[in-house]
Parts: C-alpha cells; sequence; structure tokens
C-alpha cells in the first residue's frame, strides 16, 4: 500500500511501470523483465527457463465468465469539463473520517502551478464503486471548500456541483479552479462534503471529509478516469511506412519502440500485426476515445 514493491522494482522516486513484467529464479534474481506484460511472450520465456507445458490453457477454456454487475443509477448525463492541457496529478492525504470514504478526492494542477504557483487547478470528487453509492440529485450537490496558505489564492474558493437533471447517477463532480500568488510548500485544505445513497436505497449519509493537497508532483498519482493512452497510439497505422499492413521495429519511433510493442505486440513475436492492431484500437473505441489536444504532448 505504501508503493514498497514498486519502487523497488523501478527508477528511483518513479518505480514500476503499471503494467510491467518481472520473471525472478529461484534465488530471488531478476531473469526477465520488461516495460509491459505480455502473456505470449511470458509463455516463451518460462518455457525457455523452466521447460515447455505439456498443455496450453486458454482463456475461453477457463470455466469462468466475467459478468459486470448491472446497476440501475444512471452514468454519462453530466457532461465532463474541458481540461487544459498538461494536468499531473498532485500529492493529496485523506484525513481521519468517523465514516468511509465513498466518494474519493482526485487532485490535478498545470504544471505552471507547481512551477510558479499560478495556473490551474482541476479537483474530481468519484464516488467508490465498492461502495455501490450513488449521488441523489434531490437530496443535495457536492461541495467543496478550500483553505490556502498565506500568499496563496484559488478563484472560487467555496463551490458546488452543478444542476443535474436525472434524479440519481454516478459521474464524477469536476471542478476546475484559478490559483494563483507565490510558490509554497505548504498544502491546501480542501473539505469536500456530498450525501451518498447506496444502490439498495437503506440509507442516505450526509459526509463531510478533508484532504490536505500538496502542490508538488504525485509520481504514483496515475491518470484519473477518463484518460486513455497518450495520442501517439491514434495515428498508429501512419506508422506502416511500407504498407504491409504491419509494423516492424524498424518502422517504430527511436526510443518508443518498447512502448508500442509492450502495448501492442499480443503475440510476442517482436512485430504488430494488423490484427493486433485492430484488437488494441477496439479498446479505445477504434482511436476515437484518445485524448488529443494541438496544445498537448504525448503523456
Amino acid at each position: 500500500m505504501d508503493n514498497t514493491v514498486k519502487l523497488a522494482f523501478g527508477p528511483e522516486g518513479r518505480g514500476a511501470p503499471p503494467n510491467g513484467e518481472f520473471v525472478l529464479d529461484p534465488e530471488g534474481k531478476v531473469v526477465r523483465k520488461y516495460f509491459w506484460s505480455n502473456p505470449a511472450r511470458l509463455r516463451k520465456d518460462l518455457g525457455e527457463l523452466v521447460g515447455a507445458s505439456k498443455t496450453v490453457t486458454k482463456v475461453e477454456d477457463l470455466p469462468f465468465r466475467f459478468q459486470p454487475e448491472p446497476r440501475t443509477v444512471a452514468s454519462g448525463v453530466v457532461k465532463p469539463l474541458k481540461l487544459p492541457a498538461g494536468l499531473q496529478p498532485l500529492k493529496i492525504t485523506p484525513q481521519e473520517s468517523p465514516q468511509p470514504y465513498f466518494a474519493k478526492l482526485r487532485a490535478e494542477a498545470t504544471r505552471s502551478v507547481m512551477q510558479s504557483g499560478r495556473g490551474k487547478l482541476y479537483l474530481s470528487v468519484n464516488l467508490d464503486p465498492l461502495y455501490k453509492v450513488h449521488w441523489n440529485n434531490e437530496a443535495g450537490k457536492v461541495s467543496i471548500a478550500i483553505k490556502v496558505p498565506k500568499g496563496v489564492t484559488v478563484t472560487p474558493a467555496d463551490m458546488q456541483s452543478g444542476e443535474v437533471k436525472a434524479k440519481a447517477d454516478v459521474d464524477p463532480r469536476q471542478f476546475l479552479v484559478d490559483i494563483g500568488g507565490t510558490r509554497t510548500d505548504e498544502p491546501l485544505e480542501i473539505s469536500v462534503t456530498y450525501i451518498a445513497c447506496d444502490d439498495a436505497e437503506t440509507f442516505c449519509s450526509k459526509v463531510t471529509q478533508n484532504y490536505t493537497v500538496m502542490l508538488s508532483r504525485d509520481a504514483h498519482g496515475g491518470s484519473r478516469p477518463g484518460i486513455f493512452m497518450p495520442r501517439m497510439f491514434a495515428r498508429v497505422r501512419d506508422l506502416d511506412k511500407n504498407k504491409d499492413g504491419k509494423l516492424s521495429r524498424d518502422e517504430l519511433p527511436a526510443g518508443q519502440k518498447t512502448l508500442f510493442i509492450g502495448h501492442m505486440d499480443y503475440n510476442g513475436n517482436e512485430t504488430i500485426e494488423s490484427d493486433e492492431i485492430d484488437r488494441f484500437m477496439k479498446m479505445f473505441n477504434n482511436g476515437r476515445g484518445f485524448q488529443s489536444s494541438k496544445n498537448d504532448g504525448a503523456r
């Protein structure tokens, strides 16, 4: 929970990649490591290290079927904010609370905030699906109050979520504020108040929970829900210079070969075939779900 293992398997301060793969021998020595895990390549490596398996079990052979639990509460009814490019996750610490964190705060800021103290601060309040709760829009709105250290201003400092036509929903509540003043190492104090109602309609509870937010980047902050792969993947087919329908390592951008191979080479043969591109793009609505902005570099 404190990222000890993640840090041990990656560069200082950053740790292992989100889907990195490490194979250890019985003595604990790392004998294989990759930026991105690949099942076909792992099978090949284990065959070389341990020996070939007499049987091959495929996912479709397993007696399990994933069936998402249906929810009757609306989603996709709150239009997401148009956010500035280059937002970075901030270090955030929830304070002790007598009630569960049915909803959790995520904080991000433009790079200029961490460099000079001025820019945009983005806050998002996200329901935790483990609790199976929703917003009851007839009962109340989500409120945020921000207390800043001396020399710092935020506008606005007190906010409420907007009107929602649906009686209940599970969409995030988003806020975007201006922050200014001198660069500081002191935290922001943020209070979030909301009403959480369980899907079974056995309770509605008014909750106020507090966080401290540092104006410094959280190397383990990941990305917010709804952020997809870097936009460089959106035009991956344009990299096929010889138009043979597949991508060899020679066709991939210098310095990004491992990134592309790790994400898209499903069979582990160091070549990205046409069907592998199709498979990858389908995860992101055939490329239409990729985040893209003329002012934003690949992230």
